[in-house]
């Protein structure tokens, strides 16, 4: 026990030191000087966000100083092939050893990572590391116990297997730390010409930064062999990061603190969809790209929830913000029936990589496909395209489980008989599912795909066999968020 809490306060506290330094002087120091190299524009992590971290990391290493005592134990008892002399078996072993360690870890990472992503583990494991959107170094070790010990299960069995110096042990820490400490950094050091073989097979900052905005895809540790070859890698991972090493003056938005938003309007769309309609002295909310999300605080009785819903307003054509929420949970349900005009909510500006901004020279063709509540973040791109592509041709592939759930039903069909660029069709299940040949109805299209996870798989499973590329595919990723072990036992709901 003496030994646990000497060896557990040495590691807490050598960690918290090297990520507040980092923190200190990649965030503060020269946080300014390095704009440009920001991964993500919109800053979100503030006290709030880091304080849950560094409380996450105090139990995180609970479970990883756990691991060590355990190795520790089985190599005093000889039941591991840990040795002292380093170069005992000669310098190239070393060097194997470090090789193969970096291979299996690789390997042992990917693949559990993939697992930890499954609905059914996510959001009693995973999420918690996952509340993290904007990444720093104070991400880096905020995992849940169960995760800091899964992750690092690997070496067990190969110390059992294989001889590993003390010094090979020491050498992949500092390797694994550094590279953890680098994914979770927020701003992209590589230079440019890491986008070229062989630098490009590497994990880079901003290849991990989009994992925490998309979820599904960018699941490697050290490089990026797994996502190649198991087609999950995120499809804007090498031109979010040429884009970042093109930036110039890059302007850094705050994004970390809740601003108030009034309550002007409730229209119940459908018997279980509300539209709540937003207004606000605050100009910044009305600089957004369809697609984008906002993050509310919202008081429900005495308790705080914290939810992200897509914007339904489209940015330069509504002056009032508005989201469309589906019954699901317990803030949809207060606005559905107890929210009354003048309330107030919180909210952070918003935010979203799945997003549009329209380019009138062009002539494009679009294809999108939602399912229900889905249509959100579509309907706002939609506008945005009859509105400022009008050579663009746009086509609609709307699922639903009734006619009488079809949110925007008398706004889409007035829009396909005031545009003809525009088609719109309805699928309504029972009746007719969204095919091969619905997807394929114009060359060179680009898709945008919103909804349920079935509906999202399935149609780019059809999509793949259509040979569409991934550069032209464009997913809405949710998750749900964690869920305390605690919680499990008072029936609670996701935290975000």
């Amino acid at each position: 026990m003496l030994e646990f809490i000497k060896q557990y306060f040495t590691t807490v506290l050598a960690a918290l030191t090297i990520m507040s330094v980092a923190y200190l002087i990649f965030w503060v120091i020269f946080g300014q000087k390095l704009s440009n190299r920001k991964i993500q524009l919109s800053k979100r992590a503030g006290w709030a966000q880091i304080k849950g971290e560094i409380g996450a990391t105090l139990l995180s290493f609970i479970g990883g100083t756990t691991f060590s005592i355990l190795l520790i134990s089985l190599k005093d008892g000889g039941l591991t092939k840990f040795y002292v002399e380093a170069g005992k078996y000669g310098l190239w072993y070393e060097f194997f050893m470090i090789f193969i360690m970096l291979v299996i870890s690789d390997t042992w990472f990917y693949w559990s990572h993939r697992v930890m992503h499954h609905p059914s583990i996510y959001k009693y494991v995973h999420a918690l590391h996952h509340k993290s959107l904007d990444v720093n170094p104070y991400t880096s070790s905020s995992f849940h116990v169960i995760e800091s010990l899964w992750l690092t299960f690997w070496l067990l069995p190969l110390a059992i297997l294989m001889p590993i110096s003390m010094t090979v042990l020491g050498i992949m820490q500092v390797i694994g730390t550094l590279n953890n400490l680098k994914s979770h950094l927020g701003y992209e050091l590589f230079p440019k010409f890491f986008n070229l073989p062989p630098f490009n097979m590497l994990v880079n900052a901003t290849n991990h930064s989009l994992h925490h905005t998309h979820y599904n895809g960018n699941y490697g540790l050290f490089f990026r062999f797994w996502d190649i070859v198991c087609d999950t890698e995120l499809n804007t991972t090498e031109s979010t990061f040429n884009e970042i090493h093109q930036r110039e003056n890059a302007s850094i938005i705050d994004n970390s603190k809740y601003r108030t938003l009034i309550i002007e309007k409730l229209v119940k769309e459908t018997p279980d969809a509300v539209s709540v309609y937003f207004k606000t002295t605050d100009k910044e909310f009305y600089n957004y790209k369809a697609g984008q999300y906002l993050t509310l605080k919202v008081k429900v009785g005495s308790k705080i929830y914290h939810r992200c819903f897509s914007l339904s307003s489209s940015p330069n054509i509504h002056d009032f913000l508005r989201i469309t929420v589906k019954l699901k949970g317990e803030v949809s349900h207060h606005f559905y029936n107890t929210s009354k005009i003048g309330d107030e909510v919180e909210s952070l500006l918003p935010i979203g990589d799945f997003n549009f901004k329209p380019n009138i020279t062009v002539q494009n063709n679009y294809v999108l496909v939602a399912g229900g509540s889905g249509i959100t973040p579509l309907y706002s791109m939609i506008i945005q395209m009859l509105q400022f592509e009008p050579k663009s041709k746009v086509i609609l592939l709307y699922s639903n489980r009734k006619v009488e759930s079809i949110i925007f039903k008398k706004e889409l069909d007035q829009l396909a008989r005031q545009y003809p660029q525009f088609e719109y069709i309805d699928f309504i299940s029972g009746n007719k599912r969204i095919e091969k040949n619905d997807l394929n109805i114009y060359k060179n299209a680009c898709y945008y795909l919103c909804g349920p996870d079935s509906l999202k798989d399935e149609t780019s499973q059809q999509l793949k066999d259509l040979g569409i590329s991934k550069s032209n595919i464009n997913i809405e990723h949710f998750a749900d968020g964690y869920v305390p072990w605690f919680g499990l036992f008072k029936g609670q709901k996701p935290s975000i």
